[in-house]
Parts: structure tokens; C-alpha cells; sequence
């Protein structure tokens, strides 16, 4: 049988210490994605409207025309590169980035109005509304809501 009796003390094992996961900010990446593309689009129907009516663009615009696709492009990708640094959970880095291309979308909404009655307000709301957008995302972003 057994011919020794051994005594042991358990001695408690304490997990290593561990930190809970940093938060995922949905809010401030949906709101910033949506800003991005509605970046893009504002740029797009700014070249588009030149492309349409050739007559109403300013004459030092016209070498330029393309221009608002170029930068409604380059800022709405500028954009959405912080949204997912805020969706991989560089909150403060994607929330600056996020919040820097919102800012130059005053870019948009101010160069590229034309002499024609209605379409450039849609443009100039486009704007404003990826510039609102953007920096609303970029506040939920840095806060992780």
C-alpha cells in the first residue's frame, strides 16, 4: 500500500494580472466612414458640375476642374485610413487623423462654388456635412464611444 503519507500545502496560484481589452469605438468609426465617403462624393459632383457646365466656372478655377475629385478622393481615404485606426483601437491617432481631413473638407466647400443657382449649395452642403460628420466621429473616436 502506501507506506509514507505525504502532507502538502496547496499553495494558491494567482493568475497573472491582466488588463481588459481597450474599447472599440463603433460610433466613431461608422460616423467617420460615412464621412469619408460623403468626402468622396462631394468632391466627385464638384467635378462633375464643372465637367457640365464649363460656362459657369471662374477663370482661374477652370485649369483646376479636376481638382475636386483629386482632393474629395485623397481626403475621403485620408479619412477613412483614421476610421479604422479607430476601429483597430488608435483611438487618438485616428481620431487626429479623422479630424485634421474633416478640416481641409473647407477645401471643398469653399473653392468649388460656382456661378449657377442651385448645385453648388448641394456641393457646399456635402461638405459642410463630411466636415460636421468628421469631426463628430473623430471626438466619439478619441473618447472610445
Amino acid at each position: 500500500m502506501i507506506d509514507r503519507i505525504i502532507l502538502a500545502i496547496p499553495v494558491p496560484v494567482y493568475p497573472p494580472p491582466t488588463f481588459p481589452p481597450r474599447p472599440r469605438a463603433v460610433k466613431g468609426f461608422a460616423v467617420s466612414l460615412f464621412a469619408g465617403i460623403v468626402t468622396m462624393l462631394a468632391g466627385i459632383a464638384a467635378t462633375i458640375l464643372g465637367l457640365l457646365f464649363p460656362g459657369d466656372v471662374p477663370g482661374w478655377l477652370a485649369p483646376y476642374i479636376y481638382g475636386g475629385a483629386v482632393m474629395g478622393v485623397i481626403l475621403g481615404t485620408l479619412i477613412f485610413l483614421g476610421a479604422f485606426l479607430i476601429w483597430l483601437r488608435y483611438l487618438a491617432l485616428g481620431g487626429i487623423i479623422v479630424f485634421l481631413a474633416s478640416l481641409a473638407n473647407v477645401y471643398l466647400v469653399l473653392v468649388y462654388f460656382f456661378t449657377m443657382p442651385y448645385w453648388p449649395y448641394v456641393i457646399m452642403l456635402m461638405g459642410l456635412i463630411a466636415l460636421v460628420m468628421g469631426v463628430i466621429g473623430a471626438i466619439l473616436g478619441i473618447s472610445g464611444k
